[in-house]
């Protein structure tokens, strides 16, 4: 068994790390880093624009924060400009270096006809593990976590863009299990899900980050906790 320390940045979209979370991010040591999709976003060209210099400052700030926590960060989301093709991708660095992208394939209702799907799943190593990205609607289709497994990923972080409804806990806390636990077990890894918080920017959202496992939810934020920026240390045997 091995120990695999995650931070989850449960944050609103588009903002910056200050100096007092960066400084408890590095406290903690962790493996790996892990934002909300549509995160690393400029607000004033929102989430389905981007220009080639904003996408090199983005990439920039992945690239730092992953030498500066000693670690591997996984950018959440940001749109990519690739040629004439607009894609929502999530950026990996480790430790500085990049170890590649993955590109969401199954797309929100909002992204249709803005984004390009990807077309390949990937995984990625560091720290002596594999592990994998999908990216919020990819989570609804079973492909999507037997990939995984095929693929051998371990863990499975999960950027997401949560809609605020109208439910109860029960409703939640069923959607969960049927969702992620599920995913969980079809892949047989751990899948850690992390979402952006309600902002004057977007103020639709709610942050329901979890950690779970083929053995059911490990972690979750409270109801109490879905409009909080947190910064989630979670540790767990692989």
């Amino acid at each position: 068994m091995k120990n695999v320390r995650i931070v989850l940045c449960q944050m609103p979209l588009g903002e910056r790390i200050n100096r007092n979370q960066a400084s408890s991010i590095r406290a903690f040591n962790p493996h790996f880093v892990c934002f909300p999709e549509y995160f690393f976003v400029n607000k004033r060209l929102g989430n389905h624009g981007q220009t080639a210099h904003n996408q090199k400052r983005q990439l920039d700030r992945i690239r730092l924060m992953s030498r500066s926590f000693d670690a591997t960060v996984i950018g959440g989301t940001m749109p990519e400009l690739s040629g004439e093709l607009l894609h929502n991708t999530s950026f990996i660095y480790s430790r500085g270096k990049s170890l590649g992208f993955y590109r969401k394939r199954n797309l929100f209702f909002a992204e249709e006809g803005k984004i390009t799907p990807g077309d390949r799943f990937s995984v990625f190593s560091a720290h002596g593990m594999t592990f994998g990205v999908l990216i919020c609607a990819d989570v609804f289709k079973d492909e999507s976590f037997l990939e995984m497994r095929r693929l051998g990923a371990r863990i499975i972080f999960i950027p997401t863009f949560s809609l605020r409804r109208e439910e109860s806990v029960e409703d939640k806390y069923r959607r969960d299990e049927e969702i992620f636990v599920r995913g969980a077990k079809l892949a047989e890894a751990l899948v850690v899900k992390v979402c952006g918080v309600k902002s004057d920017y977007k103020d639709f959202l709610q942050a329901r980050s979890l950690v779970a496992s083929p053995e059911g939810v490990l972690y979750r934020v409270k109801p109490e906790e879905e409009d909080s920026t947190m910064l989630i240390r979670f540790e767990a045997k692989l």
